[in-house]
Formats: C-alpha cells, sequence, structure tokens
C-alpha cells in the first residue's frame, strides 16, 4: 500500500492495516485536498452529485462498509466511513475513489487517512472552515449539509454518520456565530462589495455599472449580484465576452460603451476591469459627472493593471476611487482578522468533538444502564413482594412508590456518569459494572 501523507499541524496517521485502541466510534476518512494533490488530479477526481451518490451506493454494496458520506467540492473529494473491517474498506474505498480515475494519488502516495476520532475531527474542522484554501470560506457549510441530506436519502448513514454530521454543522456554525473566521472580504469581487457597504451601508438600493466583461469583471459581478445589488450595467468593446458575460448575468443590461459617462452618472458604484493601456476615464470627465450627480457620493474601484481611471480623480469630493493595491490590502488586513480566530476555532472543535465522543460513548452505555434499571427492578419488586404481607393492602401502592424512588435516586448518578463515560477508562467500567452487579444474561433473574 502507497505511504499516506499527514496533513499540516496533524497526528500521524496509521495506514490501513494498522490496529490501536479506538478513543471513539471506529471511522476512516480518505481523501485529497489542496494541500495533498495538485489541480490536475483534484479535478480528475472532483465528482457530480450523481457521481456521487454513485460512489456511495457501490460503497455501501461491500459487507464491511457499514456506513458511508462522500464530500465532493472543487478543492476535496474525501470519504468518510464506518467500516466493519478496516484493511478490506480501506482498499476498497481507495480504489473506487481514486484509484480508477487518477492512479497518481494512490501510487505516489497524494491522499490522506484519518482514523476514529481524528477521522472525526476531520469533519467538524472542515465544516469550520479550516481546511479550505480560503480561510473560513463560507460555502463548505452548506456543502458538508448538502452531502449529509444526500447520504441519508440514500440511507448511506447510520445512526453515526447522522450525528457526525449533526456536530460538523453545529460546530461551523458557532464558529461563523462566536468567531470572526469568516468576516471580510477576502476575493476582489467581495472586497468590491465590502467597499461598497462602508460607504453605502446598504447595496439593495444602489446601482453598478462594471466596465469589462472579462474574468475579473465577471467576480465583481458575482458578489454584486449575490448582495442583492439593485440594478447591474455593464459595458464591453468586444461582442463575444459580452454575449457570455449575458449568459451568466440575465439579469445584467449591456449599455453602449461609448455611453459609459452618460450612464455613470445614475450609477452609484462602477467597476472598471480592463486591459486597456491608457486610462477609460479621465478626471475632467469624471469632474462634470460628479457636478450632475450634486452631492450623492460615487465609488469607483479600478481594477484594471494599468490603472484604467485617472489617478487624480480621487481627489474630487463625493467621489471615493480605490486600485486593486488598496484592495489587496484590505484583503490582508481581512485575512489576518480570520487567521487571528484560528485558535478560537479550534477550541470549538476540540469542544464539539468531546460533546460527540460523549454522545458515543452514552450510546455503547445505554444497553447496559437499561440492563442494570432492569435488575434493579426486579429485585426492587421481589423484595417488595416479599414484605407485603406485614403492611396492609392499602399501604402497597405507598410501599412500591417509595421503593421506585429509592432505585431511581441510587441509579441516577451512576447511570448518568455511564452515559457520560471517561476517554481513558469507559469500557474499563462498563465491564466493571456488569462484573459488579452481575448483569450477565443469565444472572437477570
Amino acid at each position: 500500500m502507497s505511504p499516506s501523507r499527514t496533513l499540516p499541524e496533524e497526528p500521524a496517521i496509521r495506514s490501513g492495516s494498522e490496529v490501536t485502541e479506538s478513543s471513539g466510534p471506529s471511522l476512516l476518512t480518505l481523501g485529497v485536498d489542496f494541500r495533498t494533490a495538485p489541480l490536475e488530479l483534484r479535478e480528475r477526481v472532483a465528482m457530480t452529485p450523481s457521481e456521487a451518490e454513485e460512489l456511495q451506493l457501490r460503497l455501501m454494496a461491500s459487507d464491511e462498509i457499514a456506513e458511508a458520506l462522500v464530500l465532493s467540492t472543487c478543492n476535496r473529494t474525501e470519504v468518510y466511513l464506518r467500516p466493519e473491517d478496516d484493511e478490506t474498506a480501506f482498499r476498497l474505498a481507495l480504489e473506487l475513489t481514486f484509484g480508477r480515475r487518477a492512479p497518481e494519488i494512490v501510487e505516489q502516495g497524494r491522499h490522506f487517512v484519518l482514523h476514529d476520532r481524528e477521522a472525526a475531527r476531520r469533519l467538524l474542522t472542515v465544516a469550520a472552515g479550516l481546511e479550505s484554501m480560503v480561510l473560513g470560506e463560507p460555502e463548505i457549510l452548506g456543502q458538508v449539509k448538502q452531502a449529509g441530506d444526500v447520504a441519508a436519502s440514500l440511507g448511506s448513514t447510520g445512526p453515526i454518520l447522522r450525528q457526525l454530521v449533526r456536530t460538523a454543522l453545529h460546530t461551523g456554525r458557532r464558529a461563523r456565530k462566536e468567531t470572526e473566521i469568516g468576516v471580510g472580504a477576502i476575493s476582489l469581487g467581495y472586497a468590491v462589495v465590502e467597499l461598497g457597504r462602508h460607504i453605502f451601508n446598504r447595496l439593495e438600493d444602489r446601482r453598478a455599472l462594471i466596465i469589462g466583461a472579462g474574468e475579473t469583471g465577471g467576480l465583481a459581478a458575482t458578489a454584486l449580484s449575490e448582495r442583492g445589488v439593485r440594478e447591474l450595467s455593464f459595458a464591453n468593446r468586444g461582442d463575444a465576452r459580452a454575449e457570455t458575460f449575458l449568459q451568466r448575468f440575465p439579469q445584467a443590461r449591456r449599455i453602449p460603451f461609448e455611453e459609459r459617462y452618460e450612464h455613470l452618472a445614475v450609477n452609484d458604484l462602477l467597476v472598471v476591469a480592463t486591459a486597456a493601456e491608457e486610462p477609460l476615464f479621465e478626471r475632467s470627465d469624471l469632474e462634470r459627472v460628479v457636478q450632475q450627480r450634486k452631492s450623492r457620493p460615487l465609488l469607483i474601484v479600478d481594477l484594471g493593471v494599468p490603472r484604467n481611471v485617472d489617478s487624480e480623480a480621487g481627489e474630487l469630493e463625493n467621489l471615493f476611487l480605490h486600485d486593486i493595491d488598496s484592495l489587496r490590502g484590505l484583503i490582508e488586513r481581512n485575512l489576518d482578522r480570520r487567521r487571528a480566530e484560528v485558535a478560537q476555532v479550534e477550541a470549538i472543535v476540540g469542544n464539539e468533538l468531546r460533546r460527540f465522543l460523549d454522545w458515543y460513548r452514552g450510546l455503547e452505555a445505554e444497553p447496559l444502564v437499561a440492563q442494570l434499571q432492569r435488575r434493579a427492578e426486579k429485585i426492587r419488586r421481589r423484595e417488595v413482594e416479599n414484605v407485603a404481607k406485614s403492611f396492609p393492602p392499602e399501604l402497597h401502592d405507598d410501599l412500591h412508590r417509595l421503593t421506585r424512588s429509592l432505585v431511581r435516586r441510587l441509579l441516577h448518578h451512576p447511570s448518568h456518569q455511564l452515559r457520560r463515560g471517561d476517554e481513558e477508562t469507559g469500557r474499563e467500567h462498563l465491564d466493571l459494572v456488569r462484573r459488579l452487579f452481575q448483569l450477565d444474561e443469565d444472572s437477570e433473574s
């Protein structure tokens, strides 16, 4: 078997054939992401929703896999399993997920493998945004939810993976609510939105004009559209890119390039993103636009290199001019804010992982707790029946109520502790209780 790569800042992982004592449910995670494999390999193993469904069904066809979840996005393909047999499940999942699509991933060890509690931790850190190429990205939380919903609809997740998905989603929501891991724009498009909100507070009642229908203009249009800008217009000298832009943004209105100043008078936000060698907006022309607008502010974001807007236009009153360097500065400050939150998010992940493991230990303890309660009830009933003749009949109900209450109170704390368990000695405690109270099947009578 090819060696598996260790993720940065993760504990060493075991190979599929190694066996260690589990501190939680038996889980297996294997996958590739931007840390372990280059883009050309990640592209080959990325799956459409139908392909992910087919993989889960094929995994579940094996008797050696009890539960399965597939998470495939633009930068990761990961499989979460509850195996009946670790080695067989590993080899099958490795072949079906990566071996047939990109053998290099297997041959060169460009994948990671995690087990048990670290496998569970992985999904929590993914949902919290700590494993994304863009730290704290918001989209991954919805992608985890969608993957969980699909797996549940297929019947490929059981109680363990369903609870793990619920815990991961709760972790992701806590991370974004309690920290600033997702605060601040860290892409050019959303940096434009953030600048717009600084100037106008709200974008819903604002008009935006984009000059240039290339990739950069499209990023800005995507961000502005998602944030509900009231009206989106664009101008482009060439027809081919303009048609492509309209296909992506059918709500946008194309205007003649030569009429850009006229339309700028009624727009609030201008994004210029072209490869023009000379400025497309001169100070003198913009001065006339500002006069037409009277006191209404105008935000201009110049994403061109070289710059598409005369830099002296930034001196005009009520005209706010930003170039690509100022946006990069904003993005870097926002990234610093997010990086500062990593430790707090990791603490949330640790807290939620402990809760998941506590839940699992409680799941293990539940049959024993029920057995202990049945044993105590049989003893209580037998002893009450032995002494009932010494009490008047009208007191028999009170006698049962009193003894039931005593048993419940005596067992409440031990039952609670058994359900909570202890990470290191939980199974030993369960075995000890079985021996102390003789909870073998043939000793309950």
